[in-house]
């Protein structure tokens, strides 16, 4: 009797490791299919915005070139057009310039 309980108990134990192994093969296919899905989603998601950033990026350059037609067509010269056009951006490289070099000089002081 005692050795047929013996038997049956590491019967037992080699059935729980089999079902462990399985169950833990089984979570970890689960954790890979739930990892591709979010990875898949992100991606659609940056693409979207990608997209996005790309169309509101042509569509801002697109309106600065209506913007030179538009005061050519006021002015008479798209050359005035142009540089009236350019010089708030020509303004603001160079203040962002001289922000950065007192910047950069504050800090090797």
């Amino acid at each position: 009797m005692d050795r047929a309980r013996d038997v049956s108990t590491i019967k037992l134990l080699v059935q729980a490791v089999q079902q462990a192994t399985d169950l833990a093969t089984k979570q970890l296919y689960l954790l890979q299919l739930e990892i591709d899905g979010i990875a898949r989603t992100v991606g659609l998601l940056c693409s979207s915005f990608g997209g996005a950033l790309v169309m509101v990026c042509c569509g801002g350059f697109m309106f600065l070139v209506a913007l030179v037609k538009l005061l050519a067509w006021l002015t008479g010269s798209e050359g005035l057009a142009a540089v009236i056009v350019a010089a708030p951006f020509v303004v603001a490289a160079a203040g962002l310039a001289a922000w950065g070099l007192r910047r950069m000089f504050s800090v090797g002081a």
